[in-house]
Protein backbone atom coordinates (compact mmCIF):
# COMPACT_ATOMS: atom_id res chain seq x y z
CA UNK A 1 0.00 0.00 0.00
CA UNK A 2 2.81 2.38 0.84
CA UNK A 3 4.39 1.93 -2.57
CA UNK A 4 1.05 2.55 -4.30
CA UNK A 5 0.64 5.82 -2.40
CA UNK A 6 4.12 6.94 -3.45
CA UNK A 7 3.39 6.19 -7.10
CA UNK A 8 0.07 8.00 -6.93
CA UNK A 9 1.80 11.05 -5.52
CA UNK A 10 4.06 11.40 -8.59
CA UNK A 11 2.75 14.23 -10.73
CA UNK A 12 2.96 14.06 -14.54
CA UNK A 13 5.59 16.28 -16.12
CA UNK A 14 4.21 19.15 -18.18
CA UNK A 15 5.64 18.88 -21.68
CA UNK A 16 6.56 21.86 -23.79
CA UNK A 17 7.88 21.45 -27.32
CA UNK A 18 11.41 22.76 -27.65
CA UNK A 19 12.79 24.49 -30.72
CA UNK A 20 14.75 21.34 -31.50
CA UNK A 21 11.56 19.24 -31.42
CA UNK A 22 9.75 21.68 -33.66
CA UNK A 23 12.68 21.75 -36.07
CA UNK A 24 12.76 17.96 -36.06
CA UNK A 25 9.03 17.79 -36.88
CA UNK A 26 9.38 20.31 -39.69
CA UNK A 27 12.35 18.49 -41.19
CA UNK A 28 10.46 15.19 -41.05
CA UNK A 29 7.58 16.74 -42.97
CA UNK A 30 9.95 18.31 -45.49
CA UNK A 31 11.69 14.98 -46.09
CA UNK A 32 8.40 13.13 -46.59
CA UNK A 33 7.22 15.86 -48.97
CA UNK A 34 10.38 15.58 -51.07
CA UNK A 35 11.49 19.11 -50.20
CA UNK A 36 15.10 17.89 -50.22
CA UNK A 37 16.77 16.10 -53.11
CA UNK A 38 18.41 12.66 -52.86
CA UNK A 39 22.12 13.09 -52.25
CA UNK A 40 21.69 16.74 -51.20
CA UNK A 41 24.19 18.05 -48.63
CA UNK A 42 22.65 19.67 -45.56
CA UNK A 43 24.51 22.15 -43.39
CA UNK A 44 23.46 23.25 -39.93
CA UNK A 45 23.88 26.90 -40.85
CA UNK A 46 21.64 26.71 -43.92
CA UNK A 47 18.98 24.66 -42.19
CA UNK A 48 18.99 26.99 -39.18
CA UNK A 49 18.48 29.95 -41.51
CA UNK A 50 15.73 28.11 -43.39
CA UNK A 51 13.90 27.27 -40.16
CA UNK A 52 14.53 30.68 -38.60
CA UNK A 53 16.28 29.27 -35.54
CA UNK A 54 19.78 29.20 -34.07
CA UNK A 55 22.37 26.56 -34.86
CA UNK A 56 21.93 24.57 -31.63
CA UNK A 57 18.33 23.35 -32.11
CA UNK A 58 19.04 22.78 -35.82
CA UNK A 59 22.04 20.63 -34.89
CA UNK A 60 19.96 18.68 -32.38
CA UNK A 61 17.23 18.01 -34.95
CA UNK A 62 19.76 16.87 -37.56
CA UNK A 63 21.55 14.63 -35.05
CA UNK A 64 18.26 12.96 -34.20
CA UNK A 65 17.52 12.27 -37.88
CA UNK A 66 21.02 10.89 -38.36
CA UNK A 67 20.62 8.59 -35.34
CA UNK A 68 17.37 7.33 -36.87
CA UNK A 69 19.23 6.70 -40.13
CA UNK A 70 16.99 9.09 -42.02
CA UNK A 71 19.98 11.30 -42.85
CA UNK A 72 23.56 10.08 -43.21
CA UNK A 73 27.07 11.33 -42.52
CA UNK A 74 30.31 10.66 -44.35
CA UNK A 75 33.86 10.27 -43.00
CA UNK A 76 34.16 14.07 -42.76
CA UNK A 77 30.88 14.27 -40.81
CA UNK A 78 29.09 15.99 -43.67
CA UNK A 79 25.35 15.37 -43.50
CA UNK A 80 23.35 14.47 -46.59
CA UNK A 81 20.08 12.99 -47.77
CA UNK A 82 20.56 9.31 -48.66
CA UNK A 83 19.88 7.99 -52.13
CA UNK A 84 18.81 4.33 -52.11
CA UNK A 85 20.06 2.01 -54.80
CA UNK A 86 17.54 0.11 -56.89
CA UNK A 87 17.65 -2.99 -54.70
CA UNK A 88 17.07 -0.98 -51.52
CA UNK A 89 14.32 1.01 -53.23
CA UNK A 90 12.48 -2.15 -54.22
CA UNK A 91 12.80 -3.53 -50.68
CA UNK A 92 11.16 -0.38 -49.33
CA UNK A 93 8.31 -0.73 -51.80
CA UNK A 94 7.70 -4.37 -50.87
CA UNK A 95 7.06 -3.19 -47.32
CA UNK A 96 5.09 -0.13 -48.46
CA UNK A 97 2.72 -2.26 -50.49
CA UNK A 98 2.30 -4.70 -47.60
CA UNK A 99 1.36 -1.87 -45.22
CA UNK A 100 -0.26 0.88 -47.26
CA UNK A 101 -2.76 -1.33 -49.07
CA UNK A 102 -4.27 -2.67 -45.83
CA UNK A 103 -4.15 0.81 -44.23
CA UNK A 104 -6.18 2.18 -47.14
CA UNK A 105 -8.70 -0.66 -46.89
CA UNK A 106 -9.09 -0.08 -43.14
CA UNK A 107 -9.52 3.67 -43.64
CA UNK A 108 -12.14 3.39 -46.40
CA UNK A 109 -15.27 2.83 -44.27
CA UNK A 110 -14.16 5.39 -41.70
CA UNK A 111 -13.78 8.34 -44.05
CA UNK A 112 -16.75 10.71 -44.06
CA UNK A 113 -18.27 12.20 -47.20
CA UNK A 114 -16.72 15.55 -46.25
CA UNK A 115 -13.29 13.94 -45.96
CA UNK A 116 -13.67 12.30 -49.36
CA UNK A 117 -14.70 15.69 -50.77
CA UNK A 118 -11.47 17.06 -49.30
CA UNK A 119 -9.50 14.27 -50.98
CA UNK A 120 -11.10 15.29 -54.28
CA UNK A 121 -9.87 18.85 -53.70
CA UNK A 122 -6.39 17.61 -52.84
CA UNK A 123 -6.31 15.61 -56.05
CA UNK A 124 -7.46 18.63 -58.07
CA UNK A 125 -4.68 20.71 -56.48
CA UNK A 126 -2.19 17.93 -57.29
CA UNK A 127 -3.20 17.90 -60.97
CA UNK A 128 -3.08 21.70 -61.13
CA UNK A 129 0.45 21.59 -59.71
CA UNK A 130 1.43 19.02 -62.34
CA UNK A 131 0.10 21.33 -65.05
CA UNK A 132 2.27 24.14 -63.60
CA UNK A 133 5.21 21.72 -63.28
CA UNK A 134 5.39 22.67 -59.61
CA UNK A 135 6.63 19.29 -58.45
CA UNK A 136 7.23 20.35 -54.85
CA UNK A 137 3.52 21.10 -54.60
CA UNK A 138 2.71 17.83 -56.38
CA UNK A 139 4.65 15.83 -53.79
CA UNK A 140 3.13 17.71 -50.84
CA UNK A 141 -0.40 17.08 -52.15
CA UNK A 142 0.44 13.46 -52.91
CA UNK A 143 1.54 12.89 -49.31
CA UNK A 144 -1.58 14.62 -47.99
CA UNK A 145 -3.76 12.44 -50.22
CA UNK A 146 -2.22 9.17 -49.07
CA UNK A 147 -1.95 9.95 -45.37
CA UNK A 148 -5.50 11.29 -45.13
CA UNK A 149 -6.64 7.79 -46.09
CA UNK A 150 -4.11 5.89 -43.97
CA UNK A 151 -4.74 7.90 -40.82
CA UNK A 152 -8.45 7.16 -41.10
CA UNK A 153 -7.54 3.54 -40.32
CA UNK A 154 -7.05 4.57 -36.71
CA UNK A 155 -4.09 2.20 -36.32
CA UNK A 156 -1.33 4.38 -34.87
CA UNK A 157 1.49 1.85 -35.10
CA UNK A 158 0.69 1.16 -38.75
CA UNK A 159 0.79 4.85 -39.58
CA UNK A 160 4.03 5.39 -37.67
CA UNK A 161 5.70 2.60 -39.63
CA UNK A 162 4.45 3.97 -42.95
CA UNK A 163 5.79 7.41 -42.01
CA UNK A 164 9.23 5.94 -41.35
CA UNK A 165 9.25 4.44 -44.85
CA UNK A 166 8.21 7.75 -46.38
CA UNK A 167 11.00 9.49 -44.49
CA UNK A 168 13.52 7.20 -46.15
CA UNK A 169 11.90 7.48 -49.55
CA UNK A 170 10.47 11.01 -49.78
CA UNK A 171 13.46 12.77 -51.38
CA UNK A 172 13.77 10.06 -54.04
CA UNK A 173 10.21 10.78 -55.20
CA UNK A 174 11.65 13.84 -56.93
CA UNK A 175 13.09 11.42 -59.48
CA UNK A 176 9.58 10.62 -60.69
CA UNK A 177 9.38 13.98 -62.42
CA UNK A 178 9.09 15.27 -65.05
CA UNK A 179 8.75 11.82 -66.71
CA UNK A 180 5.84 10.79 -64.48
CA UNK A 181 4.04 13.99 -65.42
CA UNK A 182 3.74 12.91 -69.05
CA UNK A 183 2.16 9.53 -68.37
CA UNK A 184 -0.14 10.77 -65.55
CA UNK A 185 -0.21 7.16 -64.32
CA UNK A 186 -0.46 8.27 -60.71
CA UNK A 187 -3.40 10.55 -61.56
CA UNK A 188 -5.35 7.62 -62.98
CA UNK A 189 -4.61 5.51 -59.90
CA UNK A 190 -5.79 8.27 -57.58
CA UNK A 191 -9.03 8.54 -59.55
CA UNK A 192 -9.56 4.82 -59.00
CA UNK A 193 -8.90 5.34 -55.29
CA UNK A 194 -11.52 8.09 -55.13
CA UNK A 195 -14.06 6.00 -57.05
CA UNK A 196 -13.53 3.13 -54.60
CA UNK A 197 -13.89 5.46 -51.63
CA UNK A 198 -17.21 6.80 -52.93
CA UNK A 199 -18.48 3.22 -53.13
CA UNK A 200 -16.96 2.40 -49.71
CA UNK A 201 -15.22 -0.48 -51.47
CA UNK A 202 -12.15 -1.19 -49.33
CA UNK A 203 -10.85 -3.93 -51.65
CA UNK A 204 -10.97 -1.61 -54.65
CA UNK A 205 -9.23 1.19 -52.75
CA UNK A 206 -6.54 -1.22 -51.59
CA UNK A 207 -6.00 -2.47 -55.16
CA UNK A 208 -5.73 1.09 -56.52
CA UNK A 209 -3.25 2.15 -53.82
CA UNK A 210 -1.15 -0.96 -54.43
CA UNK A 211 -1.19 -0.32 -58.18
CA UNK A 212 -0.10 3.27 -57.54
CA UNK A 213 2.90 2.00 -55.57
CA UNK A 214 3.77 -0.66 -58.14
CA UNK A 215 3.74 1.91 -60.95
CA UNK A 216 5.80 4.28 -58.84
CA UNK A 217 8.58 1.80 -58.06
CA UNK A 218 8.92 0.90 -61.74
CA UNK A 219 9.40 4.54 -62.69
CA UNK A 220 11.70 5.26 -59.75
CA UNK A 221 13.88 2.24 -60.50
CA UNK A 222 14.20 3.39 -64.10
CA UNK A 223 15.06 6.94 -63.05
CA UNK A 224 17.68 5.76 -60.53
CA UNK A 225 19.32 3.59 -63.16
CA UNK A 226 19.28 6.37 -65.77
CA UNK A 227 20.56 9.05 -63.37
CA UNK A 228 22.98 7.13 -61.16
CA UNK A 229 23.49 3.76 -62.82
CA UNK A 230 21.32 2.25 -60.09
CA UNK A 231 23.95 2.95 -57.42
CA UNK A 232 23.55 4.93 -54.24
CA UNK A 233 25.14 8.36 -54.18
CA UNK A 234 25.48 8.21 -50.41
CA UNK A 235 27.23 6.06 -47.84
CA UNK A 236 24.36 3.62 -47.44
CA UNK A 237 22.87 4.80 -44.16
CA UNK A 238 19.34 5.11 -45.51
Amino acid sequence: MGRAKVLQSVQPVERFDTLAERAYAQLRTALMNGSFLPGQKLTIRKLAALLGISATPARDAISRLVSERILETDANRNVSVPLPDVERLQEIYVVRIALEGPAAALGTPRLTDDEIDRLERIQTALVDAMDRKDYADVLANNRDFHFTIYRASGVELLNQTIEQLWLKLGPSLNLLYPAYNHSRTGVHNHRDVLAGLRRRDGAAVRAAIEQDLKDGVIELSRSLTDSYGGRSAGAGAG
